[in-house]
């Protein structure tokens, strides 16, 4: 490979580290070994004579010089993908079945106005959603692209993060304004403690939402519990109480004020994926690339910028 080659190599590895947060997770994404996205950071460290990444216990965090680096990478992907659609677009308009999984609260509160422009930009292409809390089996051919909270890739899978995901304390705007007595944000869990808290019930015993309510005993608060977080963010917009929940599912809502957000330690991840052997199918790939260009212009949203949430209501 070229001196050339190897630079853009080098790119798409610091990209891949960036978006994993891990050498392990950009190895996965990438195909490669653990040792080579090792080097290949070495490599164009030593070549912009500028440290990229910091390593702390949560994995390799960006330098300003690393920030400023990505920024422009993506945005040169980016250029790329509207590029590259526009060829497919003028050499062969991708056609067919793609059947896409993911959960309910994501479709609704996120999800929904990006498939209608995924079907209004491929209109060849026929959308089956699916809406389901398990992760669908891509091996089986269950669906063909998966969109997907969690903290890891799966192995057996192929994609990228795209965004973190995070949560906070939210109420009804006319019932809890008081709360924040003129703060940007509560700043003790005590003022919560005689007010009604809406929640998850055993059947979501599994979420760090339920597990948190737990773990600072204000899960004897709540005084209503459902099985979706859709419920219990409709409750909470009816004057039912807080609750916790996705930043994404109030960024946009008129009606929820946040009390604490983000929440620190409940950082998920969200990710596209799809199978290994389908990657380069037409279809697929158009949908994989439209997707992932279109949620990273919202990731605002969903790792609770406020500011940014604020300026699109």
């Amino acid at each position: 490979m070229n001196e050339q080659g190897e630079y853009w190599r080098d790119l798409r590895t610091v990209l891949a580290v960036a978006q994993a947060g891990s050498l392990s997770g950009a190895a996965r994404q990438l195909g490669i070994s653990h040792a080579t996205v090792f080097r290949h950071i070495n490599h164009i460290e030593e070549r912009l004579e500028a440290k990229l990444f910091e390593r702390n216990r949560d994995g390799y965090v960006l330098t300003t010089a690393g920030e400023a680096l990505t920024r422009r990478i993506e945005q040169f992907d980016q250029d790329l993908v509207v590029l590259e659609r526009q060829i497919l677009g003028q050499e062969l308009q991708p056609r067919g079945l793609v059947r896409i999984t993911t959960t309910d609260t994501l479709l609704i509160n996120f999800l929904s106005p990006i498939f209608a422009d995924l079907q209004q930009a491929y209109p060849d292409i026929e959308l089956e959603i699916g809406c389901s809390n398990e992760l669908v089996n891509l091996n089986k051919r269950e669906a063909e692209i998966a969109i997907r909270p969690s903290k890891i890739s799966p192995d057996n899978m192929v994609g990228r993060k795209l965004a973190d995901i995070r949560v906070g304390i939210y109420g009804r705007v006319q019932d809890h304004q008081y709360l924040l007595d003129g703060a940007k944000e509560i700043d003790n869990l005590d003022k919560l403690r005689e007010i009604n808290w809406i929640g998850p019930d055993e059947s979501l015993a599994h979420l760090r939402i339920y597990k948190w309510l737990q773990n600072n005993n204000l899960y004897g608060q709540v005084k209503t519990r459902y099985n979706s977080l859709l419920a219990v963010a409709d409750a909470v917009r009816n004057g039912g109480g807080i609750a916790i929940l996705p930043c994404f599912m109030a960024a946009i809502d008129p009606t929820l004020l946040a009390l604490k957000a983000p929440l620190e330690g409940f950082d998920n991840e969200l990710w596209l994926l799809t199978h290994p052997a389908l990657r380069k199918v037409g279809r697929i790939r158009a949908c994989m690339d439209f997707l992932g260009t279109e949620i990273h212009k919202k990731k605002h949203l969903l790792e609770g910028n406020l500011k940014h949430a604020e300026d699109h209501r």
